[in-house]
């Protein structure tokens, strides 16, 4: 038997604003400095207690956005790991809405299993503390952790060591091919261009700003962005015609695919966005966003059923659409 009742929370998208690559370790995984910004795009995740077993029911504004509910899918194997962590084998049955493009650098696998393991921990009376839940979190993928608090944080390690930012808020304009960047061949093209040598803990003549606020103020930058277009040379053409449109300022986040332009107010995003139209002709989704509010989103108790619980998160909609799963991100070997 299912439980009627139980939890809702939204799951944050992500841009990181800055991501410099620092150092490489000995297995190959890379070191990152990475300013990671939580925005209001966003999925959402219900949960409630069960008799037993944990299942999942997916959901999507578009098709194209579902993914598979299976044992691969970070929210079941969120709710795994917590089930051993705790004992006794407790049941959970969650509905995941879909509204993150996934495989874009958007981090929504990463940030739908952080959620499910804060709400999890919060059904089963909290028996977790917040060091126990990163530990959690980190084993799933290397961004998981930042999706436990959100808001703005630099990241430092594979983007596991987090510290808080001050990051102005603003509006994004993202810009979503129909394809994304594999994350593995991204590093690798990165590392293949990078400098010869033995791996190495720091790297210093590819660090980040002295005084970390300033790379704020200087500018957003990605050190992925040329590795992801020669691996995707069509991204490279569509940040072409960005700039030959009058947005030479594009960035890209992650390991791509999505790009995006900042903007202070709504008002120029709205405009930048109509002037940038013209590639949904070519399959570009244009998405309008704007910085997260609060760091964490509190909880938010639904007194529906799980088959009829509805969107409460900015621009929500009741759940619809195909069944399906995610993926974890983090840094490449």
């Amino acid at each position: 038997m299912i439980a009627r009742h139980g939890l809702l929370l939204p799951a944050r998208a992500k841009l990181n604003l800055v991501l410099r690559i620092v150092g490489r370790r000995p297995d190959g995984y890379h070191l990152l400095h990475t300013l990671f910004h939580a925005i209001e795009l966003h999925d959402e995740l219900w949960l409630a207690r069960s008799d037993g077993g944990i299942t999942l029911l997916v959901t999507a504004d578009e098709p194209q956005l579902a993914v598979p509910p299976d044992g691969d899918n970070l929210v079941v194997r969120a709710l795994a790991r917590l089930s051993d962590a705790v004992g006794g084998n407790p049941g959970f049955t969650a509905q995941l809405h879909k509204r993150i493009p996934h495989g874009a650098g958007l981090g929504g696998g990463s940030s739908d299993a952080a959620a499910a393991l804060r709400l999890g921990n919060a059904l089963l009376g909290s028996p977790l503390a917040m060091p126990a839940l990163v530990r959690l979190a980190s084993g799933l993928g290397a961004d998981v952790p930042f999706f436990l608090g959100a808001h703005s944080q630099w990241g430092h390690g594979v983007g596991d060591e987090l510290e808080p930012a001050n990051v102005t808020p603003q509006h994004f304009v993202l810009l979503v091919p129909p394809y994304g960047c594999a994350t593995a061949e991204v590093y690798k093209n990165h590392a293949a261009h990078w400098k010869s040598g033995a791996p190495q803990d720091r790297v210093t003549s590819v660090t980040g700003p002295n005084t970390r606020d300033s790379a704020v103020h200087t500018g957003f930058c990605n050190d992925l962005e040329a590795a992801a277009l020669r691996v995707r040379p069509e991204l490279a053409d569509l940040r072409r015609r960005i700039v030959a449109l009058g947005q030479p300022e594009v960035r890209m986040t992650g390991s791509g695919s999505t790009l995006f332009l900042p903007w202070p107010d709504a008002a120029s995003a709205a405009r930048c966005a109509e002037q940038l139209a013209v590639l949904t002709q070519v399959g570009v989704r244009i998405l309008t966003t704007r910085s997260a509010g609060p760091a964490i989103d509190a909880p938010l108790p639904c007194s529906r059923s799980a088959a009829g619980h509805g969107g409460t998160g900015d621009g929500g909609a009741d759940p619809g659409g195909a069944a399906g799963g995610a993926r974890p991100g983090g840094a490449g070997p």
